[in-house]
Parts: C-alpha cells; structure tokens; sequence
C-alpha cells in the first residue's frame, strides 16, 4: 500500500491533512480502485498507476477526485450508467488512460464495445495496460491517433497527461512541457466504416481533445446522420474562450441543433444535479448534446463525500457586466446559471443575515422545506424539534433534495413551511413554483428584491431574471394561492410571510 497526501476538502481546517492508500500490484504499479461500484459495493475497475507519473498533475488530480473525493468526473460517469445499454457502443475520443471508457465497458460486461481513441503513445500505452489488467480487451479497443475531420498528421503539443492538443490550440495560457509528437490522424466516420460489426449499434460520443472538438464532430458527419447517436459528451474548454475558437463552437453547436440535438451541462463538475441548458459562459465544463427523443434524468450526483476544491477553470464570471450579458442568454434560454450555481463561494454572501431575518418566524416542532438552500445557514437556527429538508441545484449536503426549480417541481416530502430566500429572482417560472409551493405546504417565507429600487440594467447584473416591484408582487402571490400575513425588511431584501389562501 502506497500513501498519498491529498488536497484538504472546501470546508477542512488548515490543519487537517488527508491522505488515501493504494494497494500495488506484483510488479509494483499502484491499482486506483474505481468510485463507480458493481451491485455488491466493489469497484468495477482498477486503473493502474504507474508511480513514477504520479507528480504528473493530471495524474494527482484523478487520483485525488477518483480515491478522495467521491470519483473523477462521476456525474458524467452517472450519465453514461443511465444511457448506455447493452448493445450500444461508446466512443470515447481523447481517453487519457480510460477512467470514461472503462467505466462505459463495465456498465454491462462483454455486452457494451468501446471505442478509446488516444493520440498520445504514452497515454496509449497506459490505456491499453489499464484494459488487459481489467480484462476488457474483447470489449475496448484502442486506437493510437487522434480524432479530427481528415486524415495526414499534425503535432501533438503536451502540457499534462490530460492536456496535449493537436497543434496546440487548447493550451491558451498553459506552458508547454516536454516536445510536440507528430500523431495520425483518424476521421470517426473513417473508423467505423473498418469496423463493420459497430455499424448499427447506438452510440454514445464523449470527446475531451481540448479545443479540436469541432473537428471531430465534422469527421462524424456520417455517424450523425444515421440517427444511432444518442448523446454527445463535449468539453466547452479555453479554446473556445476566444476567437476563431469561439465561432467554431457556435457552428458545432448549430450543426448539432439542425439534427435535433438539444445541449445541457450540468451546474458543478465535481457534485452534479440536474441538466440544464447550456449558455456558453467563461469557465470549462462537459456539455451533453441529446439526440431527439433522449430524455434526461432528474439528476446525476456523486456518491456522498467531501467537496473537493473547486478548479478555477471551472468557475463562471464575477464581473458585473459579463454577468449581464450571460444572465440575458440565460433568460432566452429559460435557464438557470450552471456556472455560478456549483461555485460554493457564490452561496455564502449575506446567506446568515437572510437566515436571521427568516428565522424568528418559524416555529418550533416545523417540517421546513428550504427551496435554494445554497450554504444552508437557515439550519443552525432552526427552533426547538423542527426538521429541516434542504433542496437545491446542486448537493452541498447528502440530504439534498435535487431540483431544477425552474421545472416548478418540488420534492414530495410533508412540509409544514416552505422557505425561499435570494432564490425566486432567479427563476424564470415563478408562479409555477409558487403554485407547487402552495400545495407542498399551508405557509410561505420568502424574500424579495423588489424592482422599485433597483433598475433592470442593475438586475441583471445580479443574475436576476425576473422583475416585479412590491405591489406586483404581491399581487403575484395573491394569484398563486398565498396571503401575505407580515412584512419586514433586512438583509437588503424584502421579506414576506405568507400562509396559503
């Protein structure tokens, strides 16, 4: 068994150290045991770990999500177990050392053929060690190149394990590290046209080849026009940040619609929730493109474990008027923003004053149900007896509840007190979520930043997406069923009580 010091969690104290163990193998490789667990808690897969590339900081990264922090990616892995059936065949274009393809092989086994294209020879040595040591070699194979619309070759420039891209393009403020490897080049049409038996199988795409995903996709123009693809599973990286990389995105993303795909990402990387539509915004995140007729799940989430420190890459804006603008796609989009909603710092601004000011007027011995509950301050002040369901996008706790709010469905759970604080301004579907409200439980607190006072330029630089002023609002919950019993304001809100009419 080899140890290995780890990030600490968001929430650890300075001095709190974590460490996970390894077992070796006999030939002395470390065997990372998967998150993902067959039906009897074991891993389905081991992924071997050669040791000396564990200073690699790709490599401590994926051990460290994989081993620590509930598993490397796994909403996405949860995405692939709820889609792929037996049968189907998965792609997976830029495998690294086969976390994602090894996962989709052991969804089903020996009933599931994997496709793992790698260009990078050591990356694919590692991959194919990973696949005979799991012993799915009758059902992955290996394709040393890399995906594109064409054939020929181009050079491969390396940062990380994880981070070479065909010709550079995706290593925007990234110091290169090591040469640049000439690597073939494959079109994914020109692959499965050799592969006759994969021919009519549906198929899962996931494609992680920082900034080339374009080109692969137009090298899978015949794939897409059969119709057998149900999902593509993109990253949205730095290479897209800027232009020509941006426009090319935005072709992809239009060619993709033209057949009927409809894109969605999910509101944090590491923890999950529901999938939400996607509106391009500044950090790097999986984008799902569903193919007509595939229908998503209400959520996929990790397993319960410590948050891990959230990557800067993955974080959206803070500034105010690039807020506005995403915050106005959002509102054309219908959707909520995915990229501040998995930030645990966006949760924690002013949350304990809104929560002093709810708490008093709740009572002792209440079920409350806590809608947007973000950091969840509402909960140290709780009276006497009072049970506490928390429900939110993404599960910062493991008794979430995980909801889009926006699809106006709430958990069903027995409520005494629906709360709502900083959270009905960023709905689209407001009177259908107070609707719901009124039939989940016989009282309503929740606040308000009213519009009288602030302009709608000024809103949306907050995220707001709606906008009623006092009298409109409540008139608005005169509408969906609540009577408003006191007012007060603090916390720079405007707080309402409320019990059903």
């Amino acid at each position: 068994m080899v140890n290995i010091e780890m990030q600490k969690p968001d929430a650890a104290a300075p001095e709190d150290k974590r460490k996970v163990q390894l077992p070796k193998a006999k030939d002395g490789v470390l065997m990372l045991p998967s998150a993902v667990k067959d039906l009897r808690g074991r891993p389905r897969f081991h992924l071997p770990i050669p040791p000396q590339l564990l200073a690699d900081v790709a490599i401590k990264h994926l051990v460290e999500r994989e081993a620590g922090f509930g598993g490397f990616e796994y909403p996405t892995r949860a995405f692939l177990d709820s889609h792929l059936e037996p049968g189907d065949l998965f792609i997976d274009v830029g495998a690294h050392w086969g976390i994602m393809a090894l996962t989709a092989a052991t969804r089903a086994r020996g009933e599931i053929k994997v496709l793992a294209i790698e260009a990078h020879p050591l990356n694919a040595v590692c991959l194919v060690d990973a696949v005979v040591r799991n012993q799915l070699d009758s059902q992955i194979e290996v394709v040393c190149a890399g995906a594109s619309d064409g054939g020929g070759t181009a050079p491969l420039v390396a940062n990380s394990t994880m981070g070479h891209s065909l010709r550079g393009v995706g290593l925007k403020g990234l110091r290169p590290q090591g040469y640049a490897v000439s690597v073939p080049l494959v079109t994914l049409d020109q692959l499965l046209a050799e592969r006759e038996a994969l021919a009519e199988r549906p198929t899962i795409i996931k494609i992680d080849v920082e900034g080339f995903e374009p080109q692969v996709v137009e090298g899978a123009a015949a794939l897409l026009e059969t119709g057998r693809v149900k999902a593509i599973i993109w990253e949205k990286g730095r290479a897209f940040d800027e232009q020509p990389g941006f426009s090319a995105m935005i072709d992809m993303v239009t060619r993709l619609e033209k057949l009927g795909f409809r894109h969605r990402m999910l509101p944090s990387h590491d923890l999950g929730g529901p999938l939400l539509p996607f509106v391009p915004g500044a950090g790097s995140c999986n984008v799902f493109s569903l193919a007509p007729g595939v229908e998503p799940k209400r959520a996929y989430i990790r397993p319960p474990a410590p948050i891990p420190p959230m990557a800067p890459s993955n974080r959206g804006t803070k500034d105010p008027e690039e807020r506005r603008v995403l915050t106005e796609a959002l509102i054309l989009a219908r959707g909520a923003d995915a990229w501040r909603w998995g930030d645990p710092s966006e949760l924690t601004e002013g949350a304990e004053a809104r929560a002093a000011l709810a708490a008093p007027h709740l009572r002792p011995g209440e079920r409350v149900l806590d809608l947007g509950a973000g950091a969840m301050r509402l909960r140290a002040l709780l009276p006497e007896g009072c049970t506490y369901t928390p429900v939110d996008l993404v599960p910062f706790s493991p008794d979430c509840a995980v909801i889009d709010l926006n699809r106006g469905e709430l958990p069903e759970v027995e409520a005494d007190v629906v709360v709502a604080l900083e959270v009905l301004e960023f709905l689209h579907e407001l009177p259908a979520l107070l609707v719901q409200a009124a039939t989940t439980a016989p009282r309503l607190i929740c606040s308000y930043r009213c519009h009288d006072a602030i302009s709608t330029r000024d809103r949306r630089r907050q995220g707001w997406v709606n906008d009623h002023g006092e009298t409109d609002f409540a008139d608005l919950l005169a509408a969906t069923g609540w009577a408003i019993e006191g007012r007060e304001t603090g916390a720079e809100t405007r707080l309402f009580v409320c019990r059903r009419s």
